[in-house]
C-alpha cells in the first residue's frame, strides 16, 4: 500500500550524483494526524455517506502503525476484477509516480493532479519481497517539482482504486501509458502472520510479491516484464 506515517518535510538536502539522496527532516506532525496523505482528504469528504469509512480508517491505522510495509502483490487481469470499482466507498486516485533514486529507493508522487504530493523512502527489503522499511513525507508542489528534475527511469502513471473488503484494505492499480495493460492487486497487512494466513484469490493470475520484476522501481526502468 502506498502511505505510511506522514511528516512535514521542512528541509530536503539533495546530494547530486548518479542518485540524489534526500534526508533532512524536522518537526513531525502530531500522531493523531498520521493517517495516509490522500486518504485523509477523501475520507473527510465521504465519511457521512460511506458506511464502511470507519472500518476502512481503523484498518488503515492498524496496518500503518509502524514504518514497516508488509505487503503482498498479485498480477491480475483488469477485465476479471470481481469488485465494483464504481461503488461509492471506493477511493480513486490518479497517481504520477517518479523515482529520483533506485538505490536507495526514493520516489515522489503527485496525487489527483496536485491534490497532494508525497515523497517516499523504502529500504531493507526482505528476500521474499514482503517486508520493507517505508517512510512517507508530505511535501509541497515546489519540493515535488525540484525532485522530479532528478528523475531516473520513466514516470509511472496509474489509477488506484482503494476500498475496504472482508476486513482488508484492497488496492487495485490499473497502469497507463507505456505500462498499459498491466494491473495489480495489493494488500498491506499488520503482521507477517496475517500475510501468511491470507490465501491467494482464485481470480488472480499469480502472486508476484517475491518477483523483483514486478516491483514499481523495476517497471520504471525496464517496463512490463514477460510472464508465463
Amino acid at each position: 500500500m502506498k502511505n505510511k506515517k506522514i511528516f512535514n518535510l521542512k528541509a530536503i538536502i539533495i546530494i547530486c550524483g548518479i542518485a540524489a539522496i534526500v534526508y533532512i527532516v524536522t518537526d513531525r506532525i502530531n500522531n493523531k494526524n498520521t493517517v495516509n496523505t490522500v486518504s485523509n482528504v477523501v475520507i473527510e469528504n465521504t465519511v457521512s455517506e460511506n458506511k464502511t469509512a470507519g472500518n476502512y480508517t481503523d484498518r488503515v491505522n492498524e496496518v500503518l502503525a509502524d514504518e514497516k510495509e508488509i505487503e503482498r502483490k498479485w498480477l491480475i487481469d483488469k477485465n476479471k476484477i470481481p469488485y465494483d470499482l464504481e461503488r461509492k466507498d471506493v477511493e480513486v486516485f490518479d497517481i504520477q509516480q517518479t523515482y529520483f533514486s533506485f538505490d536507495p529507493e526514493m520516489r515522489v508522487r503527485n496525487y489527483n493532479n496536485g491534490q497532494a504530493y508525497e515523497m517516499t523512502v523504502k529500504l531493507n527489503m526482505t528476500r521474499d519481497g514482503l517486508v520493507r522499511d517505508e517512510t512517507n513525507y508530505e511535501i509541497t508542489k515546489e519540493q515535488y517539482d525540484n525532485l522530479v528534475k532528478k528523475k531516473e527511469g520513466n514516470t509511472i502513471h496509474k489509477t488506484r482504486y482503494q476500498f475496504y473488503e472482508d476486513g482488508e484494505v484492497i488496492a487495485i492499480d490499473i497502469f497507463h501509458d507505456d505500462l498499459d495493460g498491466l494491473a495489480y492487486m495489493e494488500i498491506e497487512f499488520a503482521s507477517i502472520e496475517e500475510s501468511n494466513a491470507y490465501g491467494n484469490p482464485d481470480w488472480v493470475i499469480k502472486d508476484v510479491t517475491a518477483d523483483i520484476n514486478y516491483k514499481n522501481g523495476h517497471l520504471a526502468r525496464f517496463g512490463i516484464p514477460e510472464y508465463n
